[in-house]
């Protein structure tokens, strides 16, 4: 019961946010997703029993999506065309995550190790772990991953850094001894010991920032500079966004997981400005935790319910991205 407990606060749901979990502010209505009726590809994905997933990541050069789960860290790989799946990292044991995922170009998973407080990189090939980064810092616990040009950048849940794994010319990872932690400053506001503050990180639109989930005084988003770690808070003409967990960017279209649907975002370019658009909702979603784009698609994995089993049924679900700038009422 603790690790489930710790799981939950990890993600920034229930009581660790509190309020409602939806996007508060305007406009005040939902966009209910409208799946094209000739689709060839499931819009359900079972995933296996008890698996408790965290993060998705997806290829766009293949029909292929990736799972981590959180009890054990294991990675399930998921053939979208047709909904079969297949486990490609076995699962750990007791005390590992795979929360936060990310894969780059080179076919290499980050996963972000939550309470672990270990940062794993995978060949997704052959699902071999290619290289293991422990944090120093009392209890560490890393949320999500992002990727830019030339690193990979790790938040914490509990702590006010960031964790930058430098990588080389041709993408070579780093030694233990080169990770840099960035301590966040500027607008950056932590929540008391033990209450999480940051999950979900993505680069900004340009590729010059990141941007950070916020989860205190209502739920927001950060864009950190990398280089100095300075946050400045993300102006959303009075939105705010309670219960933010994982976030992606597709263009200039940020898509944040919620307890009860997926908030969707515009952001200039250089994301220092955004506007809310709409909620995604969808009667298959169950608590999403994080999500991931590939071609028309969203993938959203689906936390499920507070105190899991080894038998808990878990799934995924696919709904369209959101493609226009006005929203409709379910």
């Amino acid at each position: 019961m603790q690790n489930t407990l710790s799981r939950r606060r990890l993600l920034g749901l229930g009581a660790a946010v509190g309020g409602a979990a939806v996007l508060a502010g305007t406009p005040s209505g939902a966009w209910a997703a409208t799946r094209p009726k000739d689709a060839a590809w499931p819009t359900r994905i079972e995933l296996p029993a008890g698996f408790h997933p965290g993060g998705v990541a997806t290829d766009g050069r293949s029909p292929y999506a990736y799972y981590g789960s959180l009890f054990g860290g294991d990675v399930y790989r998921v053939d979208l065309a047709t909904g079969r799946g297949k486990y490609i990292s076995p699962d750990l044991g007791e005390g590992n995550a795979a929360a936060g995922i990310r894969l780059d170009c080179r076919g290499r998973l980050f996963v972000s190790g939550a309470y672990s407080g270990q940062m794993r990189v995978l060949d997704v090939s052959t699902g071999r772990t290619l290289a293991t980064y422990r944090m120093p810092l009392p209890g560490a616990t890393i949320a999500d991953v992002a990727l830019t040009t030339g690193a990979a950048w790790f938040t914490d849940a509990f702590h006010p850094v960031l964790y930058k794994l430098p990588l080389g010319p041709a993408g070579e990872l780093p030694a233990a001894d080169q990770v840099v932690t960035v301590p966040l400053s500027g607008d950056w506001v932590q929540g008391g010991e033990g209450e999480v503050t940051t999950l979900g990180v993505s680069p900004t639109p340009d590729g010059r920032g990141l941007i950070l989930a916020h989860v205190l005084d209502g739920g927001g988003l950060m864009r950190v500079a990398p280089d100095t770690g300075v946050a400045r808070r993300i102006p959303l003409g009075g939105a705010s966004i309670p219960s933010a967990n994982g976030i992606r960017l597709d263009g200039t279209r940020l898509y944040v997981a919620q307890s009860d649907g997926i908030g969707v975002l515009q952001l200039n370019r250089e994301g220092t400005r955004g506007a809310l658009l709409t909620r995604v909702t969808d009667p298959d979603f169950d608590w999403p935790s994080a999500v991931a784009v590939r071609g028309d698609r969203l993938y959203v994995s689906n936390f499920g319910p507070l105190t899991p089993t080894s038998t808990t049924p878990y799934h995924s679900t696919a709904v369209p991205l959101v493609r226009r700038s006005t929203t409709t009422h379910s």
